[in-house]
């Protein structure tokens, strides 16, 4: 389904969105760009209320979820080492802003932890699901979903990087031929890792969703699967990736050599503001 947005002057009455505005914010550190969202948009998986001359149209209520004028956004969150492997920005621009606006909300959300663990879920496959209706590959779209499922939850992402490091450790200790108890230390702390790992899944698979009678917390498979299938892609993903992560690192400490402050104004901008940024975003047909 389509990306919207409010008709001009009718708030209720919504339409497939053709352009999105943001305003890049001014660059005041050197590995992250923010933008501010100018014109409410939103995103729905029901069928259009209406037919009209002028197209499909779904009233405010069928709107399942919308990000709101003045969001800050870095757009999609790719640390600096993984530039080399997927964009801040692309095909992947709205769905990302989309799913920013969820994190947010949850964020501030008062609902209980088990609450906020199944919404969180609802929002990364909606992720992968509004990455695909954009027209991202599906490698990139399974790495992307991946990221955002495995960081939204801190404790798991730690132990996750504490196992790839100490099994790559492990690796590079055993091919530069070391002693056996450092190589050894390595794998214990990479399988502990591992263990804690798959402890920590099992234990966020406890969700709740509103229903009638209460909600009720319960144990939910498939959000266990769909941590460990993250991890999986992860573990797999990352070592390959290794080689161009450093190479992307040390270029961009080379380039980047003297970079930093606010910038200086584009030339032929008029006003004090930043420069604006229009994204124009295409219906899939």
């Amino acid at each position: 389904m389509p990306f919207l947005a409010p008709f001009a002057g009718d708030p209720d009455r919504w339409t497939t969105a053709t352009t999105v505005d943001l305003r890049q914010l001014p660059v005041t550190g050197r590995w992250k760009v923010w933008f501010e969202v100018l014109t409410e948009f939103g995103h729905s998986s029901r069928p259009a209320d209406e037919q009209t001359a002028d197209g499909p149209v779904w009233r405010r209520a069928s709107v399942e979820q919308t990000v709101p004028q003045g969001l800050v956004t870095d757009l999609a969150s790719v640390p600096v080492p993984l530039w080399g492997v997927i964009a801040s920005y692309g095909r992947q621009t709205l769905p990302a802003i989309l799913h920013d606006a969820a994190s947010r909300e949850l964020a501030a959300s008062a609902a209980p932890a088990s609450a906020r663990r199944a919404a969180r879920r609802d929002a990364d496959h909606l992720f992968r699901e509004t990455l695909r209706q954009s027209g991202t590959g599906p490698v990139r779209r399974l790495l992307m979903w991946a990221a955002v499922r495995l960081f939204g939850h801190v404790p798991l992402a730690v132990v996750f990087l504490l196992a790839v490091v100490a099994g790559i450790a492990a690796l590079c200790l055993g091919a530069a031929g070391a002693g056996t108890p450092w190589v050894t230390g390595a794998w214990i702390v990479a399988g502990g890792a591992a263990a804690a790992l798959l402890v920590l899944a099992v234990l966020l698979g406890v969700e709740s969703r509103p229903a009638a009678g209460g909600s009720r917390p319960r144990w939910v498979p498939a959000a266990v699967g769909s941590l460990l299938g993250a991890a999986g892609t992860g573990f797999v993903a990352l070592p390959l990736l290794l080689p161009l992560i450093v190479l992307t690192t040390v270029a961009e400490l080379v380039v980047g050599v003297g970079e930093g402050g606010s910038g200086v104004r584009a030339q032929g901008a008029a006003g004090d503001g930043p420069p604006s940024t229009r994204i124009t975003y295409a219906s899939p047909g």
